[in-house]
């Protein structure tokens, strides 16, 4: 509904999500930053610490699921339906780069995590 409207209108879903954007579109990187930079993030990457620190099977396994959660809302939840005209827009930028890294971490966790043979 909002992709048919003026770009003026569509603008409005910019102030609205992103008010101090200046109008220059987001990159994939200054996305990733920011999705970086949210508090539930951080807290996952403490969390994150915390298990990597004491090779915690289970609060590795944790830790990954809290972070697919979180791809996942970032990625498929909209109730608003304001993401994709903000994307065309140029205001929200592709989370791309931030999903990467975040599959990275997952992967590192995972292997890090793991139960190591005695080799006897």
């Amino acid at each position: 509904m909002l992709a048919a409207l003026p770009g003026a209108a569509r603008a409005e879903v910019c102030s609205t999500l992103r008010p101090d954007w200046d109008g220059t579109p987001t990159s994939a990187l200054s996305e990733a930053f920011m999705l970086t930079a949210s508090p539930l993030t951080l807290v996952l990457v403490g969390l994150t610490f915390l298990a990597l620190r004491f090779r915690s099977q289970w609060g590795g396994v944790a830790v990954v699921v809290l972070w697919t959660g979180l791809v996942s809302i970032i990625t498929m939840l909209d109730p608003t339906g304001t993401r994709t005209p903000a994307m065309a827009e140029g205001c929200i930028g592709s989370p791309t780069l931030f999903i990467a890294a975040v599959a990275a971490i997952c992967v590192a966790t995972i292997i890090y995590t793991a139960p190591r043979n005695s080799g006897a």
